[in-house]
């Protein structure tokens, strides 16, 4: 299968560059699955799981807010925050759906409501990601 570059970058590292023969992740309209000689795009990247293929690869990554950018021969994911399910404390990411919901459970002003939604959203994908290593 056709490879592409790949990178996944954070503002605070590099996650994974390397070479890949599809990458799939959450965007505003659904899920979209990237392979060589995909036509270019930037496309918002959405709370979700990251998969990666490549030859002898195939990673997951939870991911956060972003966007991706789809050139010739090269994808980009700029992700505000990303983590290998190995890397993701479980217990910490309780604490902050616990925190979440009790800030939603109050029944914020608006702008809480949406941050409260938007900060379990983020945990309850590190959750279901923490421990699911490889695919």
């Amino acid at each position: 299968m056709p490879e592409f570059a790949f990178e996944l970058l954070t503002p605070y590292r590099r996650l994974f560059s390397g070479k890949a023969t599809s990458i799939a992740f959450a965007t505003a309209d659904g899920e979209i699955e990237i392979l060589a000689g995909h036509e270019p795009l930037v496309a918002p990247l959405r709370v979700g799981a990251l998969r990666i293929r490549g030859p002898g690869l195939d990673r997951i990554a939870a991911v956060t807010e972003g966007f991706a950018r789809i050139r010739q021969g090269k994808v980009e994911i700029f992700a505000d925050a990303a983590e290998w399910p190995e890397e993701i404390d479980r217990e910490r990411a309780e604490r902050a759906l616990g925190r979440a919901e009790k800030r939603l459970a109050e029944d914020p002003q608006p702008w809480l409501r949406a941050s409260s939604e938007l900060a379990a959203e983020r945990a309850r994908n590190r959750m279901r990601i923490a421990g699911q290593g490889r695919l």
